[in-house]
């Protein structure tokens, strides 16, 4: 599975973090021997806190802004396990829809693996309700899901997949890696006795002393202090006897689990948080959308902004709000069944040009779903259902109802081509946990509380079908339909519900659709140019690639087809494939453990045990596994780098030859390192396609089969021209945007520019563009709509700003296009190649020129791409309006 350029900033922070608790790892090893030898104990250290005070004092963690604005430092908050050692715990804020389990899969291997440099142990996976239970519990137990087969790497294998009434053995925490999920609330512990898994059960008897044994259980009790004791009379002991309880909240305090902890915030109660730490864990990774900002009780390593998952085509924008006041709930209805019926069309159509299959659904919110709830009074589920059916036409296999006592949805593929659900009905069982890209509609019909369900419910509809943009606008935008509401209510609930799923940054992005039956219209605004530039004709060129021998014989540059389709594949191989072996964590182990209550056991290196389970040597290889590598799969992990199959096959059969020519590994090994093979030759050949490509796109343009000049009169459609006005859809809060100090924008292109279509670091590029005296104008480009250029990679890059300079001193004119980039992107693998792309196409723009070749009214112009980033941006800025001559500003 490929990653997000963010999911991959993420893990990178994630891996920078480790390395420093590495580092600080050794640093404390090594400050306690300093002290054995003194014959002194060394004073406890937390590595985590060590690593995180470190890391803020350089700037790479997020910051806060204290009372006056100003951005300061987050302190981090130590936690303790029962026996008073500190828990690494970090938390990673991701928007809902934004992969969340796929990021806590990936880091397991990471924390697992790479940090305590282990493949087997336990793993325990918390989920706050039943629906990302089973969501989450189908992704891992299917061993064809990517997150499994994250989880498969990360063990060798070896992966054992848990819920809490299932048994297991102390065996198969040291020969594989135990997944166990569990509901938040069944940790939420309350007394010793309320919940099941602090009860005594004859489960879990490899892990425990006999209990007719007071001695050694006494021995394991003094030395895991925070073990739950079995009742005397219950247990038929004699007093002054103690032994262990056998449960399976004992059973984690042994085994120290790393807890990944989903939609993290759920668990703020410290009544839970007390019971986690409870259970003696090496690690606590916490994943949410929304931590909790009031009271600080997450130390957030990662902040990622909804307009991350905006830029990665990962969510339908903008959310359309439709209100049917004064009219009723059928009303409303029908609005958004004529609005399906739109869909379905573009749908039909973007199937017929694309190949692509998308099939429109609608979530209905309702208030009664209860067979004795029907009573006239409340819109209950089968009044929506009978009324969809008589007055809309639908079919009854096209609607689900969805709630706590009646699932109607099961496992069904809403995915499935061949599936007919349009419609699903509920109540309340789908407000967390549950999404499907198909779904595009939201009906709130509910009589009560509905700006509530509005909160609750907005990110049901929000995930993008395959996490990219279609060709039909309407398909890449969302709909929410209530009936009987202020709109500006229904705008503010939709609002706040963004602010949960961790996309308040998206907020201006609701807008106020029409309203039914009401017949309010859609506030819609035309903004033109300023005077001065009304008229003027402005192109940019984009990158074209000759079409045929003709000198202006051009078309757009096809990533696939004018740059895959050019490489050489057989120059791709596995280049490690002679040297490789997997890291020393990543490789097939065994060992024997043996329970040690004494505390003063040793590893096989002589260090010194952690706590009552001491490794001792090396196991057998005798565990029985089906070796038999299946390269269709393999070959399947390989497309989305190499997309031909048989180039994949080639691959993967040179590589396993070379692998097992060296007589080093047996089939048993390679099977067991299988994924870990994989996953590095993705890496190696990823970088070799990038490279490939990026000397490729080079040479054509070097050629001039690729172009990046204005062509001429009868191809003018392929250049890009700067829009006369612009409809904007606006709502009453929203404000336009002035200059810092106070007054109008001087130098912004267009007569009214809004705070909605900034961020922090935009406004600040505008403010600092609208003072320079070099600047004509400058133009904020709306992403996926103005100008963008295409590289040597799948994805076009899309400027942030257009600025139009002084005049160069050969008459030439100047512009500078800026791409911002915030301090949690500064450092992801886009980055770099965006900057080569941005340095690639100015230089170009100075050799293409063309005197006399264009037959526009515009001259010949000098482009200068420049990459800022938000800690250093004004340089970057400085920077591109260099390139202009300082006659004065103001002039056409």
């Amino acid at each position: 599975m490929e990653f997000k350029s963010y999911q991959t900033a993420v893990l990178d922070a994630l891996d920078v973090f480790l390395g420093k608790m590495r580092e600080k790892t050794l640093e404390a090893a090594e400050m306690a021997e300093f002290f054995r030898s003194k014959g002194k104990n060394a004073p406890a250290v937390d590595v985590c806190q060590q690593a995180w005070d470190e890391l803020n004092l350089a700037g790479a963690l997020p910051r806060t802004k204290d009372t006056e604005g100003n951005k300061v430092a987050i302190p981090y908050i130590a936690r303790n396990d029962g026996l008073g050692r500190g828990i690494p715990n970090l938390c990673l804020k991701v928007p809902t829809g934004g992969g969340k389990t796929l990021l806590a899969a990936a880091a397991v291997e990471r924390i697992n693996g790479d940090f305590f440099g282990r493949q087997t142990g336990f793993l325990l996976w918390i989920v706050p309700s039943d629906a990302i239970y089973r969501q989450t519990w189908k992704a891992l137990a299917n061993r064809e899901h990517p997150y499994r087969q994250m989880l498969e790497r990360a063990s060798g294998g070896r992966v054992k997949v848990l819920e809490r009434e299932d048994s297991f053995s102390r065996q198969d925490t040291e020969n594989c890696l135990c997944v166990m999920l569990l509901m938040l609330q069944a940790a939420g512990r309350q007394t010793k006795d309320t919940l099941r898994m602090f009860r005594d059960t004859g489960n879990f008897g490899s892990f425990f002393p006999e209990v007719d044994d007071p001695k050694v259980n006494a021995a394991l009790l003094a030395d895991v202090r925070n073990l739950d004791e079995n009742d005397l009379a219950d247990a038929g002991m004699m007093q002054g006897q103690v032994s262990v309880r056998h449960s399976l909240g004992n059973v984690l305090r042994l085994v120290r689990p790393i807890i990944i902890l989903d939609e993290g915030h759920k668990a703020y109660s410290l009544i839970q948080l007390d019971t986690l730490c409870g259970f003696n864990p090496r690690f606590i990774l916490e994943l949410t959308a929304t931590p909790n900002t009031r009271v600080h009780m997450s130390n957030v390593l990662v902040n990622v902004p909804g307009a991350e998952l905006k830029a990665a085509e990962m969510v339908k924008l903008p959310i359309n709000a439709v209100n049917a006041a004064n009219a009723g709930w059928k009303h409303a209805l029908d609005d958004a069944c004529a609005q399906l019926e739109i869909l379905k069309g573009e749908a039909i159509t973007l199937q017929h040009s694309d190949g692509r299959y998308i099939r429109p659904m609608m979530l209905v919110r309702v208030d009664r779903t209860g067979k004795e709830q029907r009573d006239g009074l409340y819109i209950h589920a089968e009044d929506v259902r009978e009324y969809l059916i008589e007055k809309q036409g639908a079919k009854l296999d096209s609607i689900r109802l969805k709630t706590a006592e009646t699932d109607e949805l099961g496992d069904e593929d809403l995915l499935d081509p061949l599936c007919p659900v349009r419609f699903v009905i509920t109540k309340a069982a789908l407000q967390e946990g549950w999404d499907c890209p198909f779904a595009y509609i939201l009906a709130v019909l509910s009589n009560t509380q509905a700006t509530t369900a509005l909160t609750q419910m907005v990110g049901r509809v929000l995930r993008q079908p395959e996490a990219r943009l279609t060709s039909r606008p309407l398909l890449n935008e969302c709909w929410v339909f209530t009936a009987d509401q202020v709109v500006q209510e229904s705008v503010g609930a939709i609002k706040r519900g963004l602010e949960e799923e961790g996309m308040g940054d998206l907020a201006s992005l609701v807008k106020e659709g029409g309203t039914g039956s009401a017949g309010t219209k859609t506030k819609r605004r035309v903004v033109k140019r300023r005077e001065p530039w009304r008229g003027a004709a402005i192109f940019l060129p984009q990158v074209l690639h000759r079409e045929g021998k003709g000198k202006d014989g051009y078309r757009e540059l096809d990533y696939e087809r004018d740059i895959l389709g050019h490489l050489d594949w057989d120059q791709f191989h596995f280049l490690k494939a002679d040297s490789w072996t997997p890291d020393a964590a990543h490789k097939l182990q065994r060992v024997i453990v043996r329970v040690d209550v004494s505390g003063t056991g040793s590893h096989k290196d002589g260090s010194a045990g952690d706590g009552p389970f001491v490794v001792l040597e090396d196991g057998p290889d005798d565990w029985e596994v089906d070796t038999r590598l299946d390269v269709p799969h393999l070959v399947r992990q390989l497309t989305d780098v190499i997309p031909n199959p048989w180039q994949g096959v080639r691959i993967l059969n040179d590589t396993l030859a070379a692998v097992r020519g060296k007589g080093t590994w047996s089939e048993r090994e390679l099977f067991a390192n299988r994924l870990v093979l994989v996953k590095e030759m993705k890496d190696d050949l990823r970088e070799q396609v990038f490279k490939a490509s990026e000397s490729l796109f080079r040479a054509k343009l070097e050629k001039g089969e690729i172009a990046f000049h204005l062509v001429s009169a009868n191809d003018a459609k392929l250049n890009w021209e700067l829009a006369e006005s612009m409809e904007l859809d606006l709502g009453d809060t929203d404000h336009i945007l002035r200059r810092k100090q106070g007054g109008d924008l001087e130098r912004a292109l267009f007569e009214e520019v809004y705070q909605k279509h900034f961020n922090n670091l935009e406004r600040d590029v505008a403010w600092y563009l609208d003072g320079q005296e070099t600047v004509h104008w400058w133009h904020r480009i709306a992403e996926r709509q103005d100008y963008g250029v295409q590289g040597w990679w799948g994805r076009r890059v899309y400027p942030d700003f257009l600025v139009s300079l002084t005049e160069m001193e050969d008459g030439r004119a100047c512009f500078a296009l800026l791409e911002t980039k915030g301090e949690h992107l500064s450092g992801a693998g886009d980055t770099e190649r965006k900057r080569r792309l941005f340095e690639l196409l100015t230089e170009h723009s100075k050799k293409a020129v063309r005197a006399g070749e264009l037959a526009l009214a515009v001259k010949d112009a000098e482009l200068h791409f420049e990459m800022l980033l938000e800690q250093d941006w004004r340089t970057g800025a400085e920077k591109a309006l260099k390139i202009g001559k300082g006659k004065g500003a103001g002039k056409k």
